[in-house]
């Protein structure tokens, strides 16, 4: 008897390996354009368990097959039946029938998602945690934006990144007009010039930090359209504005390939 004809062969490690390859291949094609699988330990972790459960189906479907025709015709036909009744409209989130119906796969999901979501933001938010110039945040979006569009030819993406740049100017010419009438509030001499009062601190805190989301937006797209290589050209356009020692402080989320972990480790 050859190798490949026993039955744990046949029955586990073929359908498991099929399955995770195809998995893997589909959770790339699926988050292409919205971020990085391996982007953090959890995001990873959800990624290796959504494919581990498929691959657990995978191998309990093809163990169940044989004993397929033994089921009543009857439930076959009851249980196709409820999938087509009428249900409520819901909002865009997993409806409860299709988490059970995929055995918690489609809950997985949808928690990699939200993973994957929050990985960015957390990113590109540590990236321009600390400007507080509008200045500087005016440069470093449109560093950004021409970073971006040398390398993305598509109209679509093109088309969202001006859109995102736009947005951004319009948020730091806001800033800056707020900063402007604090300023001659206070006083324009030196001998004269008084305190910001807390109303006044909160403008001008709420104005940069909208500013300041614009254009984390603006980086958002370049985290998930760009590749993990470009991690270190995007920081050198983040120190041109900012010292970069202050950056690096910040404890932003280490964007490594899993070569450079083994590297570490040994």
């Amino acid at each position: 008897m050859s190798w490949y004809q026993e039955t744990w062969w046949t029955a586990f490690v073929l359908p498991a390996v099929v399955c995770a390859g195809v998995a893997w291949f589909g959770l790339l094609r699926h988050f292409t354009g919205k971020g990085r699988l391996l982007g953090s330990r959890r995001s990873a972790g959800l990624a290796l368990s959504v494919v581990a459960l498929m691959c657990g189906v995978a191998i309990g479907a093809g163990l169940l097959l044989p004993h397929l025709a033994k089921v009543p015709p009857a439930a076959v036909g009851f249980g196709m039946g409820v999938t087509a009744l009428p249900r409520k409209k819901r909002d865009e989130s997993t409806q409860p029938y299709v988490k059970l119906m995929t055995l918690g796969i489609a809950w997985l999901m949808e928690r990699l998602e939200y993973r994957i979501h929050t990985d960015g933001l957390a990113w590109c938010e540590k990236l321009v945690e600390d400007i507080d110039q509008s200045a500087q945040l005016r440069m470093l979006a449109h560093e950004v934006q021409q970073f971006l569009l040398h390398r993305h030819q598509q109209a679509a993406l093109t088309k969202a990144i001006n859109a995102a740049y736009t947005d951004a100017e319009q948020a730091i010419d806001k800033a800056l007009e707020v900063q402007t009438n604090t300023d001659q509030a206070r006083g324009v001499h030196t001998w004269e010039r008084r305190e910001p009062t807390e109303r006044e601190l909160f403008a001008c805190r709420k104005a940069v930090g909208e500013a300041r989301a614009m254009c984390v937006h603006l980086l958002l797209l370049a985290y998930r359209n760009g590749r993990k290589s470009e991690r270190s050209e995007l920081e050198a356009l983040r120190a041109k504005v900012a010292p970069s020692d202050t950056y690096r402080s910040g404890g932003v989320p280490p964007q490594r390939s899993w070569f450079d972990r083994m590297r570490i480790w040994r």
